[in-house]
């Protein structure tokens, strides 16, 4: 079994992505997480601004499946 890492970076991601949809609602998911998707191959996965991005694409995938 592996194990995980979750880092403070990654929830960030979670909170930003949980900000915007109090906000203005999950409309705009399907366009949010293309961009995400883009975005994060300039970053390198272990990195602060990889983590947040990861983070935040994966609440917007899991609101995407919910709906």
């Amino acid at each position: 079994m592996t194990h995980t890492r979750v880092t403070a970076e990654y929830l960030d991601g979670i909170k930003e992505g949980r900000a915007w949809l109090r906000q203005h609602g999950s409309d705009d998911a399907p366009a949010i997480l293309d961009n995400l998707n883009r975005t994060i191959k300039g970053f390198d996965t272990q990195s602060p601004v990889g983590q947040m991005l990861r983070g935040e694409r994966d609440f917007w995938r899991n609101q995407l499946k919910q709906h």
